[in-house]
């Protein structure tokens, strides 16, 4: 199975063709239109199987996947957490999508990943989270921003580990946090703004292939790449 994780940066009605050459089963989109207020047919069609979330119609965090491919959604309540995605993957196995987008106390903060250390906190013993399942998304993470947040990185690998699964980039690699070659994210598009926000975790022995898009062309129509791996 082939899955890709993309902060698609708006308008995705109108990029996701782009992001369909890489065939892939599921995507998880960030910063996309919820597809009940897009009038395209195209559009339409490719969320044939989908969910979506969000409080602004137009810049929202979407499952979307191939017919052959059943998705069901866990009820886990997000105790106001944004943006997560909870589901089962052909009875197979869970797949939460992320996109770290927090409102708390009715300030927006940008960088922000203790939310995900927060829901999985919330959930932990509810049995969804397990060495069997994929967590993937736009963290917006990164060590390099320093401080606190650099602190709650570390954090999110550490309580994510308690069940079995790791950072698949920098496990592949070997390349330790805020010293990554190829990043995710491009701030303002800028090439000497490179960041690596978008993060894959999932067992160490359960992925076959990880790719990271190339800058020259996604920059184009988004400051993020695209992550794709196959399980």
């Amino acid at each position: 199975m082939k899955i890709v994780t993309w902060n698609a940066n708006g308008k995705f009605s109108e990029k996701f063709p782009a992001i369909l050459e890489k065939d892939a089963d599921i995507y998880v989109i960030q910063e996309c239109e919820n597809p009940e207020i897009i009038n395209l047919k195209e559009y339409s069609e490719f969320s044939s199987n989908y969910y979506w979330v969000g409080e602004n119609q137009y810049y929202g965090l979407g499952i979307f996947a191939k017919d052959n491919v059943k998705l069901e959604l866990v009820d886990l309540d997000d105790k106001g957490l944004r943006y997560f995605i909870p589901f089962t993957v052909n009875d197979d196995f869970n797949l939460l999508g992320v996109w770290t987008n927090p409102d708390m106390d009715g300030t927006k903060t940008i960088y922000y990943p203790k939310e995900i250390t927060k829901y999985y906190e919330e959930h932990k013993d509810s049995g969804f989270f397990n060495e069997d399942m994929i967590i993937c998304g736009d963290f917006n993470c990164d060590v390099r921003l320093k401080g606190t947040h650099a602190k709650n990185v570390y954090e999110v690998i550490e309580k994510l580990s308690e069940c079995g699964i790791v950072d698949i980039y920098h496990h592949l690699t070997g390349e330790n946090e805020g010293e990554e070659t190829t990043p995710t994210f491009y701030m303002y598009r800028h090439l000497d703004k490179p960041y690596h926000l978008d993060h894959i975790f999932l067992s160490s022995d359960k992925v076959k292939a990880l790719e990271i898009g190339d800058a020259d062309k996604w920059l184009q129509l988004s400051d993020h790449v695209p992550l794709i791996f196959k399980i």
